[in-house]
């Protein structure tokens, strides 16, 4: 957890730094998008029980590279579990780097290609976990409350991004996400991961953005 904490603060400084550059050849702006298709998707698939947005910024360098800054929170209300009920709030931000097959197409039209290393923290409660007594081996069920929990994964991306009208665009990312992070023996995990998706060791999202360019 330290190395990926580690990893994300050089580059979120790399992303932050690359936004003061000057205005010339080697900088063409910087863009900031809102994503549509989480929440919508999130509350579908979970029945309204999940709540989950996200806001991406990124700076286009040499009409190629594209340092890039997401950041957002997850609320989840009463989601049934394998063996429990969960109850969480939490945020995460990624930081990454995309580069696009389209230099000449200008800083508004891009096919990318990128990589993320992310961090996502929340603290939740689990209700009605299933318990056994050591001593008698009756079940019961027992409610943990004020848990908390760190995670760290990254993600390999490809998207697209069209002009719609002078500084407004549109695009799509999809992503393979890959968690780094695990827990110890006995120890009660989030069962979702804001960011991420439910706990599993891949996953897969679809992010739908609009985006204004400055």
């Amino acid at each position: 957890m330290k190395r990926c904490i580690a990893i994300l603060s050089v580059l979120s400084i790399a992303v932050l730094v690359s936004a003061k550059v000057p205005r010339d050849s080697i900088y063409q702006g910087w863009n900031l998008k809102l994503d549509l298709a989480t929440p919508i998707m999130e509350l579908a698939r979970s029945k309204g029980r999940i709540h989950s947005y996200e806001l991406a910024t990124n700076v286009s360098l040499l009409n190629r590279y594209y340092p890039t800054l997401e950041v957002g929170f997850a609320h989840t209300e009463r989601l049934s579990a394998e063996n429990a009920v969960y109850k969480g709030d939490g945020g995460f931000f990624k930081v990454g780097l995309d580069i696009s097959a389209l230099k000449k197409a200008g800083p508004d039209n891009q096919l990318y290609a990128g990589i993320r290393i992310a961090y996502a923290g929340q603290r939740y409660n689990l209700y009605d976990v299933r318990v056994l007594d050591a001593y008698w081996n009756p079940e019961q069920k027992k409610d943990f409350r004020g848990l908390s929990h760190h995670d760290c994964f990254g993600e390999v991306v490809l998207g697209v991004q069209v002009k719609i009208v002078k500084g407004f665009n549109m695009g799509w990312y999809v992503r393979l996400k890959m968690l780094f992070t695990k827990g110890k023996d006995g120890q009660l995990l989030p069962y979702y991961l804001p960011g991420f998706g439910y706990r599993q060791s891949t996953n897969f999202g679809i992010n739908y953005y609009i985006g204004w360019r400055f």
